[in-house]
């Protein structure tokens, strides 16, 4: 009867262990992920969010004018007053193509979108290794009473 509830206070102190780790694990790793994906991809400088803040307020119009033909676009970056107008209409076709891309991806843009981004990636790779860690401990938990029973019924056998 003691052997018993020692081995209960040994399995619950393993296990609260094992979740203490677990959580720790997934803390670190979100942690690790995101610092990585930071280093990897760091938020635009203040030039590029001014340009992107620009394409968003001015989206009708820059949109119409970078599907204008090659003669038109000239005539068209002559009247406007910002200086993207002239500098895009005078830019090599490679340069044009990042521009355009650029503004896609600029129609619904905040500056604080990559901070906002950077916590919810964090809290998603926190959750998924806390899941994959406390799916691997139930797996653990199973595989002990499993084992704890089939010893228990081959001692009654004996």
């Amino acid at each position: 009867m003691a052997l018993e509830e020692d081995s209960t206070e040994h399995e619950d102190k393993t296990e609260k262990l094992s979740s203490r780790i677990t959580y720790a694990a997934a803390f670190i790793l979100a942690t690790l992920a995101c610092v990585w994906f930071y280093v990897e991809k760091p938020p635009d400088d203040p030039a590029t969010q001014r340009m992107r803040t620009f394409f968003k307020k001015n989206s009708s119009t820059v949109m119409e004018f970078i599907k204008l033909p090659p003669e038109k676009l000239q005539a068209f970056a002559k009247k406007q007053k910002h200086p993207f107008y002239k500098r895009f209409a005078e830019a090599p076709m490679l340069e044009k193509g990042e521009i355009k891309a650029l503004i896609h991806i600029s129609t619904d843009y905040t500056p604080n979108q990559y901070w906002f981004n950077l916590v919810f990636q964090w809290l998603i790779w926190f959750t998924l290794v806390l899941f994959i860690g406390k799916m691997t401990e139930a797996c653990l938990i199973l595989m002990r009473n499993e084992q704890a029973r089939r010893i228990k019924k081959r001692r009654e056998r004996e």
